[in-house]
């Protein structure tokens, strides 16, 4: 019986990699965790799964053993898969006002972060246009994030997990600082009304 499944990081796509985490977080047995492991990267139903040999699940798992293993890689400014090509924005403070507000959004839960990763690499990565001398860069378009999201659930995880790491850390460094500037602005209000208020304590007291 021939089954076909991945043997890297490559061939894990999000969708298949949120599966993964849903699985996971279920509290089952070991056998039933690793049928719908199987399952989800096969897109063999379990039930269909659950008849194979002893020897043919072993062989599945001792295929699947990638999935232990550290997933690395590099950032990209620019990405392909599924037949288009992405420019990735690399610095937090390039975002325009709607990708930051849907940044945000998406951002609120750190629960569902995982749930919402293709949403939030639709944000980062911006689909080209495919014109007669090539690709042509386009700016971001919220009324077709949706879109761009339902693509990158195909996209790989060796593309996708440096990426995400990176602006999530980024994401993160940038609402710090945001936040510290807020708190400086914040601070300096509020000696300028103390010092009004000397100055009006002052003249009232002359």
């Amino acid at each position: 019986m021939k089954i076909e499944l991945p043997n890297s990081w490559e061939g894990v796509t999000i969708e298949q990699f949120q599966a993964l985490q849903k699985i996971l977080q279920e509290k089952g047995d070991e056998y039933a965790t690793n049928v719908a492991i199987i399952s989800i990267m096969s897109g063999v139903p379990v039930d269909e799964i659950e008849t194979y040999a002893l020897k043919t699940y072993a062989k599945c798992m001792r295929t699947l053993s990638f999935l232990t293993e550290q997933l690395l890689g590099e950032v990209q400014k620019a990405v392909e898969f599924g037949g288009l090509r992405y420019d990735v924005i690399t610095d937090v403070y390039k975002l325009n006002g709607g990708q930051y507000i849907t940044l945000m959004h998406l951002m609120k839960d750190p629960d569902k972060v995982i749930d919402q990763l293709h949403e939030i690499m639709a944000v980062f990565l911006v689909p080209k246009k495919k014109v007669w001398y090539g690709w042509k860069k386009q700016p971001y378009n919220s009324d077709k994030h949706k879109d761009v999201a339902d693509a990158m659930l195909q996209a790989p995880m060796t593309i996708v997990q440096p990426l995400s790491a990176f602006f999530l850390s980024s994401y993160l460094m940038s609402a710090k600082l945001i936040l510290e500037s807020s708190v400086r602005k914040a601070e300096k209000v509020k000696r300028q009304a103390e010092k009004e208020l000397r100055r009006l304590k002052q003249n009232t007291d002359g």
